[in-house]
C-alpha cells in the first residue's frame, strides 16, 4: 500500500487499536483480535470476530465462517442483513470509539464515514447497489473484488442440471447505450470506493457468448471507460469455440485477459448427462484458441458429479483433456465440489439411483487427487495454479 498510514490508538474504553488508512481500504484492529475492513465509502466488507469471520456483500447479506476446533465443528452459514446486524454494529461501534481517539484529519474523515453507516444507512445502500447493478450470480474466487459489469443478464444456456443460479432470469444483452448507462450507475454507486475493485468482470454467466459484432462495441466502451483495467469473464465451450483466434485477439486488444471455462468433466457421457452444452473437444479447441490469442484461462472441474457410476471415467478423461489443453503457469485450474441440493434437477434425475448420488467431501478430495495424479502439464516445472472453487462461499 504505497499511500498507507498506520496509526496506534488507545480507545476510550482502554483497549489498544491499530488503524490502517490504505489507498483502497480502512482497517481497524482492536487488541489484535477484532479486525474490521471497510471500503472508502464506509461499507464493511470483512470482519474478524470472536466467533469467526464475516464477509459482507454489497447486497447486505453476510457469510459467517469458522474453522473446526476444540470449541466446535466447522461453520459456514449465510446470514441476512438482520441476522448479521449484531456483528456489523459491533464493528461500527469500535470505529466510533476509534473516532473519539483520533486526531489525524484523514483518520477522522474515514471514520466519520464508517460511523455514519448504521443499519438504516446500510439498508439504503444495499438497495442502491441492486438498483445500479442488479443481482450478481457467481464469480470465480480470484475475481471476488472485481467490478462486475453486466454485459448480459442471465445465462444463454440455462439448462445444466447442477445449476439454478439464473433459472428465473431471461437471457438478454445490453445495447451500447444501456451499457453506458449501466457504467454510469455503477460509478455513481461506488464513488471513490471503486478503488477497491481490482479489475472488471463481465457478467453474467456467459457474457462472451455474444457474437463478435455485438461484443466488440461493448468492449470498446469499457476499454474507454476503464483503460488498462484487467478484464475477465465466463464462456462455455460450446459457444466459445465458435470464435476464431482473430476474434479472441481482438477481444484481448480491448482488455480481455482471462476467460473462465466450465469444463466440468472430460468425460463426454457425463457431460451429456449433466446437460452441459458442447463436448470436451470443444473445450480443448477453445482453450487452444485463447492461448494463441494470448488470453489466459481458468478451467473449472466439477468434483463429485455423476457419483460412483461416472467416477473413474470422470477422473481419467478429465485428466486427459486437461493435459491436451496445454495449461501453463499463467492459467488457473479450479476444482468445484458439486453442491447436493434437493431443488436441483441433478438431484431429481439421480433419485432412486444410489450410484448417481453426488460424492461426499472425502470422495471428492480423492477424485481431485486422481485427476491431478494423471494430469501432465506441458511444463511440469511450471504447472497451472490449482485452487478450490466453493460456490457456497461466494459473496460480492
Amino acid at each position: 500500500m504505497p499511500d498507507a498510514t498506520l496509526l496506534r490508538l488507545r480507545l476510550p474504553d482502554g483497549r489498544s487499536a491499530t488503524l490502517l488508512l490504505g489507498d483502497t481500504t480502512t482497517v481497524l484492529s482492536v487488541d489484535d483480535t477484532l479486525v474490521s475492513s471497510w471500503d472508502l465509502s464506509g461499507r464493511p466488507y470483512a470482519l474478524v470476530r470472536e466467533d469467526g469471520t464475516y464477509r459482507r456483500g454489497l447486497n447486505g447479506h453476510l457469510l459467517h465462517k469458522r474453522e473446526a476446533s476444540a470449541d466446535g465443528p466447522r461453520l459456514r452459514r449465510r446470514l441476512s442483513a438482520e441476522e448479521g446486524a449484531v456483528s456489523v454494529e459491533a464493528a461500527r461501534h469500535e470505529a466510533e470509539l476509534a473516532l473519539g481517539a483520533s486526531v489525524a484529519p484523514k483518520a477522522v474523515h474515514r471514520l466519520e464515514r464508517i460511523v455514519s453507516m448504521d443499519a438504516a444507512a446500510l439498508g439504503e445502500d444495499a438497495a442502491r447497489f441492486l438498483d445500479a447493478s442488479g443481482p450478481v450470480g457467481i464469480l470465480p474466487p480470484d475475481q471476488y473484488l472485481s467490478l462486475v459489469v453486466r454485459l448480459t443478464e442471465g445465462c444463454s444456456w440455462n439448462a445444466c442440471t447442477f445449476c439454478r443460479l439464473y433459472r428465473d432470469m431471461p437471457f438478454r444483452w445490453k445495447t451500447p447505450d444501456e451499457l453506458r448507462a449501466h457504467v454510469a450507475a455503477l460509478r455513481g454507486y461506488f464513488g471513490e470506493s471503486i478503488a477497491l475493485r481490482r479489475g472488471l468482470f463481465l457478467g453474467d454467466a456467459n457474457a462472451l457468448c455474444l457474437a463478435t459484432p455485438h461484443l466488440l462495441p461493448l468492449l470498446e466502451i469499457l476499454a474507454a471507460e476503464f483503460p488498462d483495467a484487467p478484464t475477465a469473464s465466463f464462456v462455455d465451450a460450446w459457444t466459445g469455440q465458435r470464435k476464431s483466434v482473430r476474434e479472441w485477439r481482438a477481444c484481448a486488444q480491448l482488455g480481455l485477459g482471462r476467460v473462465y471455462v466450465g469444463l466440468e468433466t472430460g468425460d463426454p457421457d457425463l457431460l451429456a448427462w449433466l446437460r452441459k452444452p458442447g463436448t470436451p473437444d470443444d473445450a480443448v479447441a477453445l482453450v487452444t484458441a485463447l492461448h494463441e490469442a494470448d488470453v489466459d484461462v481458468g478451467v473449472i472441474v466439477l468434483l463429485g458429479a455423476g457419483g460412483e457410476r461416472f467416477s473413474r471415467a470422470h477422473a481419467t478423461n478429465t485428466a486427459a483433456v486437461l493435459t491436451r489443453m496445454g495449461l501453463g503457469p499463467r492459467d488457473l485450474l479450479y476444482f468445484s465440489e458439486l453442491v447436493d441440493d434437493p431443488s436441483l434437477e441433478y438431484a431429481r434425475h439421480a433419485a432412486g439411483a444410489p450410484d448417481l448420488q453426488a460424492l461426499g467431501p472425502e470422495e471428492c478430495a480423492r477424485q481431485r487427487e486422481a485427476v491431478l495424479a494423471t494430469f501432465h502439464p506441458t511444463e511440469p516445472a511450471s504447472p497451472p495454479r490449482t485452487a478450490t472453487y466453493d460456490i457456497r462461499e461466494f459473496v460480492y
